[in-house]
């Protein structure tokens, strides 16, 4: 997850002035890391539902419901995705498979081990207790949906990101054997137009089986695996999109802002919108795959794939200056992520239980919102801080 290196580095400053300028390139990452990592906290507490409870309206609930929270909230894990890989595919093919073998999937697979092993320990120790693990043990089926989804937490991210590097690494190694680099970005490009093929087919496979009443073992099979959020199969197009930017970003395509890169951003955001718009119709009428939260609540969306895609590019060729304020939330990006779900696990916090002050968040619910975010973004921050501070757990935030 490229959420803390580089935008550490960049906070603290004390690289050599040439490789500073270097990485200046993609300061713009920052922007990314820290608006979404403040999105996923909004998310969680749930700051998109206020508008629907200042004004409500069907307007306004389709706003918060769609707009905010399907879109918005849901870029989130998919834009992190899109930075992780393609820094990940710069860094692989200029130092090669050692930095696979020896550095990438190890430091995911630390990340995994930490942050699952220490909310699961949170869990038995003060929520679930030892439920958790005879749960999660109970079955074959139990054990492996508790690893993916990273105790059903947030922490699937780094499964998810696991899953697509290792695939990543696998496309990098079969077009190292191809010369021609307009034949490589040919060829990503038809496994991304299967990849998104596959994406859209397997989000329609649950509305076949409620609406139809076809039974089938293989159809059953295949909602299993898709309908449920946290399959790493619903970010396969990513191994594609990042791929490509990065076989472009080598050939120039992305130095200046010419008319191929305004045609692709263009492309990407009319795709954007229109899956969108096709989702919400959809979604609005049962034929495509809705959870128990909000509609759109399912990253096996195209929208997510094409929007993410093209705040890549943004955040590629984007030369804004980084305020301070951006860096430092960039630096505190991996942390925020981490450390907001101890605060946000199975309930919000029990601000309603302050005398005094938890009878005005309850006659308020804006309030109640507004300081749960607050206090969860700075109670993660916080948390942050101090974990840089001690060399043994730095590694981690």
């Amino acid at each position: 997850m490229e959420l803390s290196a580089n935008s550490g580095d960049s906070y603290q400053n004390t690289e050599p002035e040439h490789l500073a300028k270097k990485e200046q390139k993609f300061a713009a990452f920052d922007f990314l890391r820290a608006i979404f990592s403040v999105v996923i906290v909004a998310y969680k507490t749930k700051i998109f539902n206020i508008p629907k409870i200042l004004v409500p309206s069907s307007f306004a609930k389709a706003f918060s419901d769609y707009v905010l929270s399907g879109m918005v909230g849901a870029l989130a894990v998919p834009v992190f995705l899109q930075v992780s890989l393609f820094l990940f595919y710069k860094k692989s093919e200029k130092i090669g498979l050692n930095y696979f073998i020896k550095k990438r999937l190890p430091r995911l697979i630390y990340l995994y081990l930490f942050w699952v092993g220490s909310i699961t320990l949170f869990d038995i120790l003060f929520v679930g207790g030892i439920e958790t693990i005879t749960g999660a043990t109970s079955s074959i089926k139990a054990f492996l949906e508790f690893i993916v989804s990273g105790n059903s937490t947030p922490y699937f991210f780094f499964f998810s990101l696991i899953f697509v590097t290792v695939l990543g690494e696998i496309l990098v190694l079969l077009l190292s054997k191809i010369e021609k680099p307009a034949t490589k970005i040919n060829l990503t490009y038809w496994l991304l137009f299967a990849s998104c093929i596959l994406v859209f087919s397997f989000s329609t496979v649950q509305p076949i089986i409620k609406n139809t009443g076809i039974q089938s073992s293989f159809l059953n099979f295949i909602n299993n695996i898709t309908g449920w959020d946290y399959t790493p199969v619903n970010f396969l197009p990513y191994v594609f999109t990042a791929a490509i930017t990065v076989e472009e970003y080598k050939e120039g395509k992305l130095a200046n802002i010419t008319t191929f890169l305004k045609r692709k951003l263009y492309s990407l955001l009319g795709l954007t919108l229109f899956f969108f718009a096709l989702e919400w119709i959809l979604t609005s009428n049962g034929l495509l795959i809705q959870v128990d939260q909000a509609p759109l609540d399912h990253y096996l969306r195209l929208s997510l794939v094409f929007g993410s895609w093209l705040l890549l590019y943004l955040g590629i060729i984007s030369k804004q200056q980084v305020p301070a304020i951006v860096k430092f939330l960039s630096y505190c990006s991996l942390g925020i992520y981490g450390f907001h779900v101890f605060f946000t696990f199975e309930k919000p916090l029990p601000l309603d239980s302050i005398p005094v002050l938890g009878n005005l968040l309850q006659a308020v619910p804006v309030l109640f919102i507004l300081a749960n975010f607050f206090l969860v973004l700075g109670g993660s921050i916080a948390l942050t801080v101090l974990f840089k501070r001690i060399k043994i757990l730095k590694q981690f935030v």
